[in-house]
């Protein structure tokens, strides 16, 4: 049986170990997808990627349609009936496709063709790429899930640029316009009428004191002389 591998995360911050198990399954990128035989060797290898990649059985249907969608030669060509009839003994993609899940022949074997499958994230995107499959999220093994992933990935990866011009424009929806908002009357603080000022009251200056009136001297009357007898 044929395990397919897909790489959900970053190995920003991921130890030694995880870094080199991802570049020898040629995970080099996220989005990126694989096929991997069943073993004991690679098991202990995606026990080591667990927390970055979740991976499942694939089916045959399912592999063809990634092949024919996404199976890339040198040179982005893409991978035909012919070709695979020119360069193994297998007369089409879908007999190639069912010797490899067979496990009697290799993807990788193919003379010039990209091991790596180049997918695009689900347009609903993924239930969380912090948990496991078992807890409601999306790393680590999932079984025959792995095939409903992968047609997610392929339906928005197989859309052109010419496929998404032709597509129906979403009938543009009204923007509402926003409700004016009534202003709030300001309550209107009377008017207070300036103060008056108040004079502050005079302070009399004390008169000056009038300097005492001098005394005319008294002439003292001339005491006439008695007359002598």
């Amino acid at each position: 049986m044929i395990r397919a591998i897909i790489r959900l995360r970053s190995d920003i911050k991921a130890h030694r170990e995880v870094k080199e198990t991802l570049k020898y399954l040629r995970l080099n990128q996220v989005n990126h997808c694989v096929l991997i035989p069943t073993g004991k060797t690679y098991d202990g290898m995606l026990q080591k990627v667990k927390d970055y990649v979740t991976w499942g059985e694939i089916k045959t249907e399912v592999l063809t349609n990634m092949i024919i969608k996404r199976g890339k030669l040198s040179g982005d060509r893409p991978l035909t009936n012919q070709y695979v009839k020119d360069n193994t003994k297998h007369e089409s993609l879908i007999k190639f496709t069912e010797a490899i899940i067979a496990g009697t022949c290799k993807y990788s074997d193919l003379k010039g063709v990209k091991p790596v499958f180049r997918l695009h994230p689900p347009r609903q995107g993924f239930e969380g790429i912090k948990r496991s499959y078992r807890d409601h999220g999306s790393l680590g093994y999932r079984g025959d899930a792995i095939n409903e992933l992968i047609l997610k990935m392929l339906d928005t990866a197989s859309l052109t640029p010419k496929d998404k011009a032709k597509a129906p424009a979403k009938p543009a929806v009204p923007e509402k316009a926003p409700a004016k908002k009534t202003p709030v009357p300001r309550a209107v603080e009377p008017v207070k009428a300036p103060a008056k000022k108040v004079a502050a009251p005079k302070v009399e200056e004390p008169a000056p004191k009038k300097a005492p009136a001098k005394k005319a001297p008294v002439k003292k009357k001339a005491i006439p002389k008695e007359e002598s007898k």
